[in-house]
């Protein structure tokens, strides 16, 4: 289960903004869902993990509003954090998430996106619902996530899976790795040592 929802928090990044303005979030989500199931799914056997990598940094993560859901992700921490330290949560974080995002892909194979509704929750936010079958009749998923508007495009700054919204997710757990290892510092160390191990 903890697989499948990496899984689907991979896909839901890569329903990110497109380069051209005015586009709606829910045209947005539609054509790169179709990008990232496509590269990701439709080879027969294993998928390569560098591929992989590639699809991700390429496709997802640029897309994402990175420096606001690390920093939510921190919390309160992050306030008090030097540039030289938030550069290097950063920096882990994204490594992390490539890695585990890389696995989850691999399982890609085979699912259908459907696009429920999207709420205006103001003019610059938005939050998209929908879900996700796979493969292996599992019955449909629920997927939401949340969008706001940077110029004239549309950043990812929240998934949620199953009602389990990811940054609140790690923010559970990065407070309880720097009240054991003692603040940032600690958080950075953890984490770089996470993104390095297979």
């Amino acid at each position: 289960m903890k697989r499948l929802r990496h899984l689907l928090a991979a896909l839901a990044l890569g329903f990110a903004a497109s380069a051209f303005a005015a586009i709606t979030p829910d045209t947005v989500v539609t054509t790169m869902t179709e990008q990232v199931l496509s590269q990701a799914g439709a080879r027969q056997g294993p998928i390569d993990a560098t591929q992989l990598r590639l699809l991700i940094e390429t496709a997802v993560m640029p897309n994402v509003d990175f420096r606001a859901m690390t920093s939510r992700a921190v919390g309160p921490r992050w306030r008090s954090a030097s540039e030289e330290q938030r550069t290097r949560l950063m920096a882990a974080f994204e490594s992390l998430l490539i890695k585990t995002y890389a696995g989850a892909l691999s399982e890609a194979g085979g699912a259908s996106f459907r696009l429920k509704s999207t709420i205006a929750i103001d003019p610059t936010t938005a939050e998209v619902k929908s879900d996700v079958k796979v493969k292996g009749g599992r019955e449909p998923i629920a997927l939401n996530y949340r969008l706001a508007l940077q110029g004239d495009r549309w950043k990812i700054v929240d998934v949620g899976v199953m009602g389990v919204w990811l940054v609140a997710s790690y923010q559970t757990q990065f407070a309880q790795v720097m009240e054991r290892t003692g603040g940032v510092d600690g958080l950075v160390q953890v984490l770089e040592e996470r993104s390095k191990t297979r």
